[in-house]
């Protein structure tokens, strides 16, 4: 008997010696959530700015997420917000079944921008800005 005693309270000691008190634990390494995407981004920006344009009727996320690349690539080769907005461009945010004011398109821009190719942003907000379009 007494060695099953001993053995359980040899168990019982190395279990112990398992456990920590709060006061000598580590603290739990701070779990990170992942950067959203920019798609991630863009729509929770645009979500969160209630582009009044679309309180009837707004694009869904697929046809929203068309246009922020071609405008990041339109940036890139140096045009303006005027031509990428212009009607030859087919860059501005409208639909079949829904519209955008210009004044929510601008806004929108500078959300894809934002998200997409901020290092466009500055340029994009001065040159509206110099419009007296935002």
């Amino acid at each position: 008997m007494r060695f099953r005693s001993i053995a359980a309270a040899a168990l019982l000691a190395a279990a112990l010696a398992g456990c920590s008190t709060s006061s000598d634990a580590e603290p739990a390494a701070a779990e990170t959530e992942p950067a959203p995407t920019p798609d991630e981004q863009f729509l929770a920006a645009v979500d969160a700015a209630g582009i009044d344009s679309w309180t009837e009727a707004g694009p869904s996320d697929t046809e929203l997420l068309a246009y922020p690349e071609q405008w990041c690539a339109s940036l890139a080769v140096g045009h303006s917000v005027d031509y990428i907005f212009g009607i030859h461009e087919g860059m501005y945010p409208v639909g079949m079944d829904w519209g955008t004011m210009r004044a929510d398109a601008n806004e929108v821009l500078v959300l894809g921008v934002t998200a997409y190719c901020p290092e466009y942003r500055d340029e994009v907000v001065q040159e509206l800005r110099e419009t007296g379009e935002y």
